[in-house]
């Protein structure tokens, strides 16, 4: 699954207020490092909080970011010029049903997210639990500074 054209174009409205320094609510530039390239590559994307943690979810699925964010956990998360390090930690079990159903019931009202997901936002665990495989999900984990 791949990121629809639509979301695509209209990504760049709120790249460029983030750039800026916007504070958009839960979004953020998430800049990763090409796995071929080694360029720094950014994309927009919602941060989610859940049990005390932050977590991001792929409702494309194994698109770019995720690629690059297994190849190298490092990460930053930026608006403007406030930059934050961080590691990205790819999570398969324990509460990925959880944190899935909450990225789905938070971002309702998303077209994108409703068209992407199976599952509704008052679907059981159980149903998360079977399309889980479909969204990765990373948590979010302060960066060790070197």
């Amino acid at each position: 699954m791949s990121a629809p054209a639509a979301a695509t174009s209209v990504g760049r409205i709120p790249t460029a207020l983030l750039e800026a320094g916007v504070p958009l609510g839960p979004l953020w530039l998430l800049e990763t490092r090409g796995r071929r390239s080694g360029r720094t590559r950014t994309v927009p994307i919602a941060v989610l909080r859940h049990g005390g943690e932050r977590w991001l979810v792929s409702p494309f699925g194994d698109v770019a970011w995720v690629h690059n964010a297994r190849a190298d956990s490092a990460a930053t998360l930026r608006r403007g010029r406030s930059r934050h390090p961080v590691e990205l930690v790819e999570t398969y079990d324990g509460p990925v049903p959880e944190v899935l159903r909450r990225y789905r019931r938070t971002f309702r009202a998303v077209p994108f997210v409703r068209a992407a997901f199976r599952a509704g936002p008052t679907d059981s665990l159980e149903t998360f639990a079977a399309i889980a495989a479909r969204h990765p999900v990373f948590r979010l984990v302060r960066a060790r500074a070197a």
